[in-house]
């Protein structure tokens, strides 16, 4: 109990946090057709960089989850004021992949990328100065804010709300295994720039779990109480994101998805579940042993 009460506070701090700093809108719909730099950056020019960039941290043998904090950054850079006139200008916005690239893993991954191999990346496009310019700019557009929460960082939260005598190791590995493949999408996928990393973490475990535990739609539910009533999210909120990142994960040619993996991710099958508002409190719900044993 001491464990799941620390995790809430660390929840509710990463929330705050979300809100605060971290939460941006769709970026591409005002932007005009054409510019005299060519056409402006749009959803599937952004889906060619991240993937470049989930492949550059593949090749670095880092968690592809850093990935996540590269595009936050790029992103937020090119949502702000001082950095939206990068989307008018493809050349600047690879720049700017570049300069996020540099950033996130210099303070996130084990090993930090030099600004001269960083530019080398860039096949003689950009210098080293090129890289280290476009930083300072984005560093000062973000005001520094470079530690977003991810979703896989909400995923582990929502796991460790859920005691352990109610879902073994295994299990979680799983659901994990499974959440990461669908956290990776959204990062590859425009559609989920404007929605919060807590509300795709929400909807990645809750397809993880309803196609893991396809009979017992009892402590699926459970689950989601457990989610909402830590989170405050109203389940509603997020059926939308549930359809979404299935279809897209089943969609996936450009990431190798392993077939057992995919072998594994069924459709969820209570869609028809209550998506009411839950009067519960967490510590009830522990304190009663609502969860089903499975």
């Amino acid at each position: 109990m001491v464990e799941i009460e620390s995790t809430l506070l660390t929840l509710r701090a990463m929330l705050l946090q979300e809100d605060a700093s971290y939460t941006i809108s769709e970026f591409f719909r005002d932007l005009p057709k054409e510019t005299s730099h060519g056409t402006p950056v749009d959803a599937t020019a952004r889906r060619q960089i991240a993937a470049w960039v989930v492949n550059i941290m593949d090749a670095c043998n880092y968690k592809t989850e850093y990935a996540a904090i590269t595009m936050s950054l790029l992103d937020r850079f090119v949502h702000s004021r001082d950095g939206r006139h990068v989307l008018l200008d493809r050349s600047e916005y690879q720049l700017a992949a570049l300069a996020a690239l540099y950033t996130s893993v210099k303070i996130h991954c084990p090993q930090a990328l030099s600004p001269d191999l960083v530019a080398k990346l860039s096949q003689g496009a950009f210098t080293r100065e090129d890289v280290e310019r476009m930083e300072q700019k984005l560093l000062f557009a973000l005001q520094f804010r470079v530690n977003p929460p991810t979703v896989m960082d909400f995923v582990r939260s929502y796991l460790c709300m859920v005691p352990s005598e109610s879902l073994d190791n295994q299990s979680r590995a799983v659901l994990l295994d499974l959440a990461s493949l669908q956290a990776e999408v959204s990062v590859l996928d425009a559609t989920f720039i404007s929605i919060k990393a807590s509300h795709v973490a929400f909807g990645s475990l809750m397809n993880a779990i309803e196609s893991t535990f396809l009979d017992n739609s009892d402590f699926c539910e459970d689950i989601m109480k457990i989610i909402s009533l830590s989170t405050q999210i109203n389940p509603s909120e997020v059926q939308d994101i549930q359809t979404h990142l299935y279809e897209a994960i089943m969609a996936q040619t450009s990431i190798d998805l392993p077939a057992a993996k995919k072998a594994v991710f069924h459709e969820p099958v209570n869609k028809r579940m209550r998506r009411e508002s839950f009067k519960e409190s967490p510590r009830s719900i522990f304190e009663h042993h609502e969860l089903v044993e499975h």
